[in-house]
């Protein structure tokens, strides 16, 4: 059953091709910048007009002069960009690097609109290396590193930009990152962040990763247990995008039963019965269900029931098939004054059913 793990992830994945078009993680910079608001757009014409009113004043050379409207006035806008920024970095104390770094935040959405990712990332990037607390700059360089799948990158900026303003569509985007760079506590950590936040549909494919990642990965039932239910509860009988109807009753099988054992765990024998039966009408080959299924029902004193879901474990010839044998015989004798005259027919009667 573990094994479902694995076509759980790759159904996830799937899932999210529609990610980059409708998780803008720009737009949260960019309605933070328009907070400022009433400030007049810096445009190449205004720097130009500044730069001209400084030179008559004589703060800057010719040849600086010269080599500030060469990058201003580059058609390339990444070639405009770096030129500005290295212009800037040479020249940190003139009045045309100040004017030069009010001209390098517009080309960002200039990039963006012309879907030029590599070069966004890299000119949000250098602008980052000057002003590092730039929302705007921070929210172009997650898109674009995530569109170019440098997923490093994507997470290295993502979590600044979450810090300073953390949304759901930037845990979306974090999660799916640390998903493709393999770091699962990463991902769990934002994938957590989504299935509180996004309603049960469309959390669907994080709670159960994190179901399969808290069973395998951490051993922890009761929060792999939690989030099944959760995706159970999103869609029921109806089958989820991404699986068919086979794989998703696969699912459920293995969801029941994980609910099941933390019901067991938790001495809620007749909420882990009603969990293993569901799981059991699924997949009957699981010979781990049946011994809890058995487990449970002894623990709820229906020992008949027990003793026949000890058989069935048995008869499958599986891992847990000795560990049911055992807890039968064990049943059997002190319900028969400690005697296994008898049991032999139980056990043939089980075998009988599961054919």
């Amino acid at each position: 059953m573990r094994k479902l793990a694995v076509l759980s992830i790759m159904m996830w994945i799937g899932g999210f091709f529609w990610l980059l078009c409708t998780c803008r993680v720009v737009l949260v910079a960019q309605q933070e910048e328009k907070k400022g608001g009433e400030e007049k757009e810096i445009t190449v014409e205004d720097a130009e007009k500044e730069a001209a009113k400084a030179k008559g004043e004589g703060e800057y050379t010719k040849e600086e002069y010269e080599e500030f409207q060469k990058s201003l006035n580059n058609p390339d806008l990444k070639a405009r960009a770096d030129g500005l920024i290295q212009f800037f970095k040479a020249h940190p104390k003139s009045k045309l690097g100040e004017y030069g770094m009010t001209v390098v935040p517009t080309i960002l959405p200039q990039l963006y609109e012309q879907k030029n990712m590599n070069a966004l990332g890299s000119v949000a990037e250098s602008l980052l290396e000057l002003k590092p607390d730039d929302l705007a700059a921070l929210g172009y360089a997650v898109e674009a590193f995530y569109a170019e799948k440098d997923y490093t990158k994507a997470t290295k900026y993502g979590e600044l930009l979450y810090g300073k303003k953390p949304t759901v569509q930037i845990a979306q985007l974090l999660a799916q990152s640390f998903d493709q760079l393999k770091n699962e506590p990463k991902f769990a950590v934002y994938a957590e962040k989504c299935t509180s936040e996004l309603p049960s549909k469309e959390a669907f494919y994080y709670s159960v990763k994190l179901a399969h990642y808290y069973v395998t990965a951490r051993k922890d039932i009761p929060k792999s247990a939690a989030h099944f239910q959760k995706a159970l509860s999103a869609y029921g009988e109806e089958v989820p995008p991404g699986y068919n109807a086979t794989s998703w009753g696969q699912e459920k099988a293995f969801a029941y039963s994980i609910i099941g054992r933390n019901d067991f765990d938790r001495k809620q024998y007749g909420a882990a019965v009603a969990a293993y039966n569901n799981s059991l009408k699924l997949f009957r080959q699981n010979d781990e269900a049946f011994y809890y299924l058995g487990m449970s029902y002894w623990g709820a004193n229906d020992t008949f029931s027990a003793l026949k879901s000890f058989a069935k474990g048995y008869s499958l010839n599986k891992p847990y098939s000795k560990m049911c044998r055992e807890r039968m015989e064990i049943l059997y004798k002190g319900l028969h004054n400690g005697s296994l005259e008898g049991l032999d027919s139980v056990v043939r009667a089980a075998a009988a059913e599961m054919k």
